[in-house]
């Protein structure tokens, strides 16, 4: 399994933590990516720098692979899945599913609800805010305190790159959607769902994978197995 951060994200093994030790205790691998678009340093980062970034580990993993893209790391499994055969389902929690539009096309429809981003000439950005008041609301008070530290600037320039790849269409999707989400409205988080082949909601604001790890495991744990199950039913017919 692959994990892939949204913006203004820093410290990828951080925020998925707590999903990864649960999967892990099923017996489920996973690897958190780090998107170089997210930074002090990433002013010249593009959306390719963080497709390639998880191509390289989805070559790193063994076996088939279940992406798992949040926020705008949608956008981002949605073009490293193209033409992989290593990828097996992707999974969109509270994610932009991009069908040939940029991050600020597909997610902000009405231009006056696009953030107010602190934009520097180097070309990076910091949040508006709102993910601040999301993190601050959690009731782990040194949780929230840990994601603080690790929200981070993030190039703008992937924002604005039309993504074409429709991978949602060819390998098999689910779209978490996360019903108290304060950053991505639900009403938006609906309207990117209906790409996806299957739609499951959790009572969550915006980082369900620190708010409510358990939930976000149960979800992906119940999709590895139905994508193992197939070989596991290939390998018994070969035994017998």
């Amino acid at each position: 399994m692959v994990f892939v951060h949204g913006a203004f994200i820093a410290d990828s093994a951080w925020w998925w933590h707590k999903v990864g030790n649960l999967l892990k205790m099923r017996g489920i691998e996973s690897i958190p990516v780090d998107l170089p678009s997210c930074g002090d340093n990433a002013a010249q980062c593009t959306l390719a720098d963080d497709v390639n970034a998880v191509r390289a580990a989805i070559e790193r993993a063994d076996g088939p692979v279940i992406l798992v893209g949040h926020s705008y790391g949608g956008i981002v499994i949605t073009e490293a899945a193209a033409d992989n055969p290593k990828v097996d389902h992707l999974v969109y929690m509270s994610a932009v599913v991009p069908d040939g539009t940029s991050v600020l096309e597909a997610d902000f429809t009405n231009p006056n609800d696009v953030p107010k981003f602190d934009i520097r000439p180097d070309g990076t950005a910091s949040e508006g805010g709102t993910k601040t008041g999301v993190i601050t609301a959690l009731p782990d008070k040194e949780l929230a305190e840990g994601a603080l530290k690790r929200l981070t600037r993030q190039a703008i320039l992937p924002f604005t790159e039309v993504s074409n790849g429709r991978a949602w269409a060819d390998v098999p999707s689910t779209f978490v959607v996360c019903t108290q989400d304060e950053d991505i409205q639900i009403d938006r988080q609906r309207a990117h769902a209906e790409r996806c082949g299957r739609v499951v909601d959790i009572p969550t604001n915006h980082f369900a994978h620190l708010e409510r790890p358990d939930l976000v495991t149960a979800v992906l744990v119940n999709i590895a197995e139905e994508q193992l199950a197939p070989t596991t039913a290939a390998a018994a017919r070969a035994t017998s």
